[in-house]
C-alpha cells in the first residue's frame, strides 16, 4: 500500500457505517476509532464494544485513539474488543509508558502515543524505542473540524530526525486537518499515515468509492 490512510469512524455516516466500511476496506491501512469519555475532552465518541462490532466487517487494523481520564483501566477491554493499536496521549503516560508497552506487546498489539499540539516531540525520548506509532495532532484534539496549527509540522520533522538518528522504526501519523490543502506539507515532512475525516475524505463526493479514490489521488499528486 503506497499511501496509508486511516478513515476516522467518527466522521462516517453512523446509520450506514457497515456499508461504508465495506466500501473502504480495499483502500485503507487502518480505521481510526476515537474513544472519548466526555471528561478528558469535552466530547463523546465510541466505546470498546463498538470496536468489537466493527471488527466483524473488516480485517484492517483498528487503532483506538484513547481520550479517557483513566485509559489504563480499559486497556484489556480494548484489546479484547479488537484493537490492533492503542494510542494514548503522552501526558497520560508519565510513569505508565513502559508498563503500557509491556502489556500491549505481550499481546502482540501496537503501542501508540499521541502528541497534542502543545507537547514537544522530545518528551517521548525516555521511552521512544518502545513506541510503534506516534500520532501528531495538527488541531486541538477531541473534536473534528478544528483549525490547522502550523507549528506541528516542525514536530513531524523532529520525529523523522529522531527516527533516523536512533535507527528506530515507529510510524508517524497525522490527525487533525488532513486534506488536500496540507497533503503536500505532510508528505514532504515524512508522514506515514494520514487520518482522514470529513475534509480529507467523506465530503469529497457523495459516492464513497469515488471519494476515497480522490483522496488517494490527491496524496499521490501532492
Amino acid at each position: 500500500m503506497k499511501y496509508k490512510i486511516s478513515p476516522s469512524l467518527m466522521c462516517m455516516d453512523l446509520l450506514n457505517i457497515e456499508s461504508q466500511i465495506k466500501t473502504l476496506n480495499p483502500y485503507v491501512y487502518s480505521y481510526h476509532v476515537d474513544i472519548i469519555d466526555g471528561v478528558y475532552f469535552k466530547n463523546f465518541s465510541f466505546t470498546p464494544p463498538f470496536m468489537k462490532a466493527v471488527r466483524k466487517v473488516t480485517s484492517a487494523k483498528l487503532d483506538a485513539h484513547v481520550m479517557l481520564v483513566d485509559p489504563f483501566y480499559y486497556l484489556e477491554e480494548m484489546v479484547d474488543c479488537g484493537a490492533d493499536c492503542v494510542s494514548i496521549h503522552s501526558e497520560k503516560l508519565i510513569n505508565e509508558a513502559f508498563r503500557t508497552s509491556k502489556f500491549l506487546h505481550a499481546r502482540n498489539k501496537e503501542f501508540g502515543v499521541v502528541l497534542s499540539p502543545e507537547v514537544c516531540a522530545e518528551t517521548l525520548l525516555p521511552y521512544i524505542s518502545e513506541v510503534d506509532k506516534i500520532t501528531v495532532m495538527t488541531e486541538e484534539p477531541g473534536f473534528a473540524g478544528g483549525d490547522f496549527i502550523p507549528g506541528t509540522l516542525d514536530k513531524i520533522n523532529q520525529l523523522v530526525k529522531i527516527r533516523e538518528e536512533k535507527d528506530l522504526h515507529f510510524l508517524i501519523e497525522v490527525d487533525g486537518v488532513v486534506n488536500k490543502e496540507h497533503f503536500k506539507e505532510y508528505k514532504e515532512a515524512g508522514v506515514d499515515i494520514y487520518i482522514v475525516g470529513n475534509r480529507g475524505l467523506f465530503s469529497l463526493h457523495e459516492d464513497l468509492d469515488t471519494a476515497v479514490k480522490m483522496t488517494l489521488k490527491q496524496i499521490e499528486e501532492a
